[in-house]
């Protein structure tokens, strides 16, 4: 994998990079918002939950073709630029999404929404990195994925607790006064970011040739359908089965978000300790965590021990499967290729959870969601445990050798 970097442009590198950091946390809101007002949404419109987790599936099955096609057309295009129209669309898809009159148009602002979820995700941290020094590359992209968890924290519950208090459609619109501003800040604060690394079908095609690479993508594919099978449901799930209020399944959900920065940041620390270690560690707190909120629902204690779990896991998740799979064969992977690969994988198993989910629901009940996210993801468990015994000699020949 190659890294290209640009000579830190003024005095502000990571100014410019927290501005970058925004439009990914814009992102996140947006996309995300549907969670926490699900049901709210569903009276509103007039469709069952199980229809209204469309929201969630639809901007993840475009962001899926968005990621590695934006990736392709995009080469040549300045950086700045790109992030700069991809957060713009954000806020004319919440805009949409706000002012909607019928299911239709929600799902057209949705639509919309998909297509700058894959392009900010698939560019933001390559973006980011090149803005500052080679040394502080890390610091860059830990501020995209914090703000990416931030944003995953305070979403989810703040949601759920206004449409306690107002119409579901303000929280669309503060979606997109999120949006608006970042792109303010991209345009005071970014400088160009010429392409570097340009893609081609090559670049994927090394990707998908190698088999390691496919199960390492498959087991991000099973813990991100195992984590929006039971997270876009949560809601309905913490009070129709559960049995908590309104009140404390929000208060437990920012819990579970401030568990997500924690394992965030705190996973991040352990790679540099053991890649393979974090990702055994993350897999297996994940698969607890939802086999206990499964099973254990009847209980607060359970449920509570199942959200500090779930959260820690998911909280590295994508950091550390990320930083796997870049790492992974010495390196020869193209940045923004894997970049796009893990964003079109994320956005499916992002689509396909919150979908298959919603049939089950609607077809078995609330409780069918968290049952099909714990077997999702004891089976990413499986395959990673696999991967590691399969690959462990050519590991050790690689730490040999450094």
């Amino acid at each position: 994998m190659s890294q290209n970097h640009l000579a830190p442009r003024g005095r502000r590198p990571l100014a410019a990079v927290f501005a970058i950091a925004l439009g990914s946390f814009s992102v996140v809101v947006a996309e995300f918002v549907p969670v926490g007002a699900l049901s709210a949404i569903a009276r509103g419109l007039r469709v069952s939950e199980g229809e209204a987790g469309l929201l969630v599936t639809l901007p993840a099955v475009v962001g899926a073709v968005a990621a590695p096609v934006a990736t392709v057309l995009m080469r040549r295009l300045d950086r700045r630029v790109a992030v700069q129209v991809l957060t713009a669309l954000i806020a004319v898809s919440c805009v949409l999404s706000a002012i909607a009159p019928t299911f239709g148009v929600m799902l057209l602002g949705r639509l919309l929404l998909g297509v700058s979820v894959g392009g900010v995700w698939a560019t933001a941290v390559s973006a980011a990195a090149r803005l500052v020094p080679e040394r502080i590359v890390h610091t860059a992209s830990s501020m995209v994925f914090g703000a990416i968890a931030v944003g995953s924290v305070i979403t989810v519950p703040s949601a759920t607790l206004a449409v306690a208090h107002v119409d579901w459609r303000w929280t669309f619109a503060g979606a997109a006064v999120v949006a608006v501003f970042a792109v303010v800040m991209q345009l005071v604060l970014v400088p160009r970011i010429p392409a570097a690394d340009r893609v081609t079908g090559a670049d994927f095609r090394t990707i998908l040739t190698s088999a390691p690479a496919v199960a390492l993508l498959a087991i991000v594919l099973f813990v991100v359908f195992g984590q929006f099978s039971a997270f876009t449901f949560v809601v309905p799930y913490l009070v129709s089965v559960a049995g908590l209020s309104a009140a404390t399944a929000s208060l437990l959900l920012f819990v579970y978000g401030v568990l997500t920065i924690v394992g965030n940041f705190g996973g991040g620390a352990l790679l540099g300790r053991s890649i393979r270690g974090t990702v055994i560690a993350t897999l297996v707190a994940g698969g607890a965590g939802l086999l206990l909120l499964a099973l254990g629902a009847s209980a607060v204690v359970a449920v509570v021990v199942a959200l500090v779990l779930w959260g820690l896991s998911w909280g590295n998740a994508p950091v550390a499967l990320q930083h796997w799979l870049f790492t992974f064969d010495g390196k020869r992977f193209s940045a923004e290729a894997v970049n796009a690969s893990f964003t079109a994988v994320v956005q499916v198993g992002v689509a396909a959870g919150s979908f298959l989910a919603g049939l089950a629901v609607d077809a078995v009940g609330t409780s069918s969601s968290v049952q099909l996210g714990a077997a999702s993801a004891l089976v990413a468990l499986v395959i990673g445990l696999v991967l590691m015994a399969a690959t462990a000699r050519r590991y050790r020949v690689l730490v040999e050798t450094r």
